[in-house]
């Protein structure tokens, strides 16, 4: 282990001073240092990334039409057959995904995302290599530049279906995160390609954002089979459809997943298991012994949650949710029908039982209601700050203001923030998405009243279900439900549509 991570292994150990190395923090309008993210359900990486060169794009794209009606490849189906080795922490295999062309004619090139070769996963040995990519059954060309595959010389009718094959490996990097693994703990999150989404911008290949997230992806199907040592117990995406074939000292559990963005593992041998069931959805609580403590209170706020939340903004879809402990100082992770809570230290309880209200929030707010989280983040992460504050019952104490500089708004994209990392940009994105989100949705709750606040939530919810919303197409739909104009609210808010154009 070189000095660099040592360095950082140290570092670990001190969550609030995690962000803090090389950046500049501002302050709020109420005088409040940003230094410290206090926002219970933030994202903080376990590991310090290096900002002083933040990524660039992967790959410089030709200037698109505007098409406000581009979204797509649709119905993506992924089948994947991956083999997990648990001493060399590699995972290879094959990965096959169908989908419809509803782009444009004799479309010549695809992107995926490869978020495994991000430098905060390569400096601690993690990464991803793809090979014998082929598109309906014939070799093609790609080039891969850091977090992104382009294959290209293709022509793919429109509104026909194609596939796409490749083989794939991926090294898990140690390192206690989403993505890693440390001690008998394997993360698997945004740990396979991924099919890029092209919109009215072209294709999205956004770089890796370390802190908080920056992923886009449509939903789909997956079925997913991963072989694995036999003592593996797995948390998934999804539901196992059959018992796992054992042969020797190796299983095989397979997978399936439906209307979901993306699928993730988490596996341990010393995992325990409670469960339970609400509104007919089984919750599982995957725990160690370490966090034995922890389990009861994690089933009970999954439990709360389910219901609270099926009741204000709409059905929770899916027959199954897992809830898993880990190492880490992250706080907590999203994934469709997973989330991960990150017990590192002596947490409180009710610690644990906000960031997983948080957590569960999501399943709603990108889970079912998709966005760019890139270009968008407020739409995701100030509502699942919503969500928890509504779990805690501190609606009625969220009163935050604005950040004074006015160059940041709540609609604000990632690399708004990140372009001004030096001066306090990465506070500052902590403060206003998740702080300042979550207090101006409650905002726009007090003025128009719960009734009506939580029933315009709800058809947003119908509208969108599994589907990729706007900043837009929120404030469009919150104001046909009311009746009522909202622009000046929002714009009061700092909520601007043309951050976006």
């Amino acid at each position: 282990m070189n000095s660099k991570r040592i360095t950082k292994r140290i570092m670990m150990g001190a969550a609030a001073a995690i962000i803090t190395l090389g950046v500049a923090f501002p302050v709020s309008a109420s005088g409040k240092d940003l230094s410290k993210p206090d926002h219970k359900g933030a994202y903080i990486p376990s590991e310090i990334p290096d900002l002083s060169e933040l990524p660039s794009q992967p790959f410089t794209m030709k200037a698109q039409k505007k098409n406000e009606h581009a979204l797509g490849p649709a119905k993506p189906a992924y089948t994947i057959d991956v083999d997990y080795n648990a001493t060399t922490h590699k995972a290879v295999g094959t990965l096959e995904v169908s989908f419809k062309n509803n782009i444009k004619n004799n479309l010549s090139e695809l992107y995926f995302n490869l978020w495994g070769n991000a430098d905060v996963f390569k400096e601690n040995g993690g990464g991803m290599e793809v090979s014998d990519v082929r598109v309906n059954g014939e070799d093609s060309p790609f080039e891969v530049n850091d977090t992104a595959l382009h294959i290209m010389e293709i022509a793919l009718a429109k509104n026909k279906k194609a596939t796409v094959s490749m083989d794939f490996e991926v090294s898990l990097p140690e390192q206690q995160d989403r993505f890693g693994w440390y001690g008998d703990t394997v993360s698997m999150g945004n740990w396979f390609p991924i099919l890029a989404v092209y919109d009215d911008e072209g294709w999205n290949v956004d770089p890796y954002y370390p802190y908080g997230e920056s992923f886009y992806s449509l939903s789909g199907k997956y079925d997913v089979t991963i072989t694995t040592d036999k003592n593996q117990v797995i948390a998934a995406t999804g539901e196992e459809i059959v018992k796992p074939k054992i042969s020797g000292e190796k299983a095989t559990h397979r997978y399936k997943a439906t209307n979901v963005r993306d699928f993730a593992l988490e596996m341990n041998p010393n995992y325990r298991t409670i469960s339970s069931k609400i509104n007919n959805i089984k919750i599982n609580v995957y725990y160690s012994e370490k966090h034995s403590k922890y389990a009861a209170a994690l089933l009970e706020s999954g439990e709360e949650s389910i219901k609270l939340f099926s009741e204000k903004f709409g059905k929770y879809p899916w027959p199954e949710l897992d809830i898993v402990t880990m190492e880490g100082w992250f706080g907590g992770m999203e994934y469709p029908q997973l989330v991960m809570i990150s017990l590192a230290g002596d947490r409180p309880l009710d610690w644990a039982k906000s960031v997983n209200a948080h957590e569960i929030g999501h399943q709603w707010f990108y889970g079912i209601i998709g966005n760019n989280e890139y270009d968008e983040p407020w739409l995701d992460e100030s509502f699942a700050s919503f969500a928890a504050a509504l779990y805690d019952g501190e609606l009625d104490s969220l009163e935050v203001d604005p950040i004074e500089d006015s160059y940041y708004h709540l609609s604000s994209q990632i690399a708004d923030f990140t372009s001004r990392a030096d001066d306090g940009g990465i506070g500052a994105y902590y403060y206003m998405i998740y702080n300042y989100g979550s207090s101006t949705l409650n905002d726009l709750r007090e003025l128009l009243g719960d009734d009506a606040f939580y029933s315009a939530m709800q058809t947003y919810f119908k509208q969108q279900k599994f589907g990729i919303s706007t900043t837009h197409t929120f404030i469009s739909s919150m104001e046909k439900s009311t009746g009522r104009d909202l622009m000046p609210f929002f714009r009061d808010h700092r909520v601007l549509l043309s951050d976006q154009e």
